[in-house]
C-alpha cells in the first residue's frame, strides 16, 4: 500500500498526517508502528488522519507511535488545522474538528501560531467536591497526584525539577499502573510563578516528548484548581520544545491553548 503523507511538529511533537477521505488507509498497529519508527519509517510521536466528520466538517482520528488509538491532542490539533490549509480547505475563522470524544475549535491565529479550545477537565470526581491531591506509591517513590481527564486521561504531578532519567524511570511506571487500566498521561511539573510553570511529560503509547499541548491544559486545569496556578489569564508552560500559553476560565467552562505548528515534509511511502 502507498501512502501519500505530510508531516509536521508543534514544538517537536510531530505527526504524520494522512488525508483519508477517499479511501480510509486501514492501518493496523504494526503499520503505524512502522511509519513512527525513527530508524525504519519516516518517525513521528503519532499518526493523524483525516476523515470526514459527522457533527463536524472534519474528524481527526490519532494513533499513538505505538499503534494504539488515542483521544485528543493539543499539538496534533494545531498541525492538524495547517494541514487542512495546506490541502486547501478553507480554514479561515473558527475550524471544528471532531476529536475521539468531543468537537473542537481551532483557529490559525498567524501564519504558524494555532488555538486550540481544549474539552473542558473533568478532575473525576463529582461536585461539589473540591478536587484534590491522592497520594500514589510507585517502586518506592511517593507521589501526590491529581487525576483528570481534558478528552484523554492525565496524571499530574507537582514538585521538584525532575530530569530526564527519573522520567524515563517513573513515567511508564505510573502510566501503567494498576489505577489506570486504559493508561495515563504523565505529567511532571514545576512551578516557578503563579503564571509559569516547567513541564516533562510521559505521554501515553509515545513516551518522552519534547511537548505534549494535553498534557500543558491538564497541568494548567490541575494548579488552577489546587490554587498553584492563575486562572482568567494565560500561563506559559515551558517543555523541552518550546513554549505553550494555556488559559483557563476560572469555572473550567473553556480551555484554551495556543503555539506554533510547523510543516516539516511531505512524501510517499510504501508499507
Amino acid at each position: 500500500m502507498k501512502l501519500s503523507f505530510k508531516k509536521y511538529h508543534g514544538l517537536g511533537n510531530d505527526f504524520i498526517i494522512l488525508d483519508g477521505r477517499a479511501e480510509t488507509p486501514a492501518l493496523d498497529p504494526e503499520q503505524i508502528l512502522t511509519l513512527c519508527d525513527r530508524h525504519r519509517g519516516i518517525g513521528a510521536d503519532g499518526v493523524l488522519i483525516l476523515q470526514a466528520g459527522q457533527k463536524a466538517p472534519y474528524r481527526m482520528v490519532l494513533y499513538n507511535a505505538d499503534g494504539s488509538p488515542a483521544e485528543v491532542s493539543g499539538n496534533g490539533l494545531r498541525c492538524f488545522a495547517l494541514f487542512l490549509r495546506d490541502i486547501g480547505e478553507d480554514v479561515s475563522g473558527s475550524i471544528r474538528i471532531e476529536t475521539g470524544l468531543d468537537i473542537s475549535e481551532v483557529e490559525i491565529v498567524q501564519d504558524t501560531l494555532v488555538r486550540v479550545q481544549m474539552p473542558r477537565p473533568n478532575f473525576l470526581i463529582k461536585p461539589p467536591m473540591k478536587p484534590k491531591t491522592q497520594t500514589l506509591d510507585v517502586e518506592g517513590q511517593s507521589f501526590e497526584v491529581l487525576l483528570l481527564s481534558v478528552g484523554n486521561p492525565h496524571c499530574v504531578i507537582f514538585g521538584p525539577l525532575r530530569d530526564e532519567i527519573f522520567v524515563r524511570t517513573y513515567g511508564p511506571l505510573i502510566e501503567k499502573d494498576n489505577i489506570f487500566p486504559a493508561g495515563t498521561n504523565v505529567e511532571f511539573a514545576h512551578i516557578t510563578s503563579r503564571n509559569s510553570c516547567q513541564l516533562t511529560v510521559w505521554e501515553r503509547g509515545a513516551g518522552l516528548t519534547l511537548a505534549c499541548g494535553s498534557g500543558a491544559a491538564a497541568t494548567v486545569c490541575a494548579g488552577a484548581a489546587l490554587g498553584k496556578l492563575q486562572s482568567g489569564a494565560p500561563v506559559t508552560v515551558t517543555q523541552a520544545g518550546g513554549d505553550l500559553n494555556v488559559t483557563v476560565n476560572p469555572d473550567f467552562s473553556q480551555v484554551t491553548l495556543e503555539g506554533p505548528a510547523q510543516f516539516v515534509f511531505s512524501g510517499k511511502i510504501v508499507i
